[in-house]
């Protein structure tokens, strides 16, 4: 006679199901640990990153490891604004203090700052022609509607809808060239020990 089964003995037979030699139980548990940690890093002055690490048995500290660098990673974005700046540059003192080889953990670092100032620069130089061309263009419709009117017209060219789409568009692209290299300098990291 079949007997009613258990939420628990149903989720018992899932598991036995699963082959689990390709599910690594540790990594799903101590991965977010460190994902966790890294983020107070990053939120808290003071937070001692290797002190947090070092609090875990050696035998899954591995998987906190790659669940810190994991997270600080992804925290390492194109400059947009000061505040991302300051993220980049906590994220990299936690991924130096956990990698091994930091003199070529510093050269990517290089390689990075050179990125980001080179990004910097696009972006300002991108952003000042797109206004300066499209402000050339809002400049007849002002005079037309002017002459219209016959009252003076002022439009602010970095708040008319139409720029500020353009500049989305724009920002996109640009930003679309220099996350393909981003993303390689974080492999470059990923692989140093």
């Amino acid at each position: 006679m079949d007997k009613i089964k258990s939420a628990y003995e149903k989720a018992l037979e899932r598991v036995r199901a699963m082959n689990l030699d390709q599910v690594d139980l540790s990594g799903m548990e101590f991965e977010p640990k460190g994902s966790q940690a890294a983020a107070r890093f990053l939120r808290e002055k003071n937070f001692d990153l290797l002190g947090e690490l070092n609090r875990y048995p050696e035998d899954v500290r591995g998987y906190v490891r790659k669940g810190m660098e994991e997270t600080l990673l992804q925290n390492i974005q194109l400059p947009a604004d000061e505040n991302t700046y300051e993220t980049n540059r906590r994220a990299m003192e936690g991924l130096l203090a956990l990698k091994k080889n930091k003199s070529a953990l510093k050269q990517v670092f290089s390689e990075l700052e050179y990125l980001f100032n080179y990004y910097t620069r696009a972006f300002e130089h991108t952003y000042a022609n797109l206004k300066e061309s499209f402000a050339a263009r809002l400049e007849q419709a002002q005079e037309a509607l002017q002459r219209q009117l016959g009252v003076k017209v002022r439009v602010d060219v970095e708040r008319h809808p139409a720029f500020l789409e353009e500049w989305l568009r724009v920002q996109g692209e640009l930003n679309g060239q220099y996350e393909t290299i981003l993303a390689e300098q974080k492999e470059k990291i990923r692989s140093i020990p």
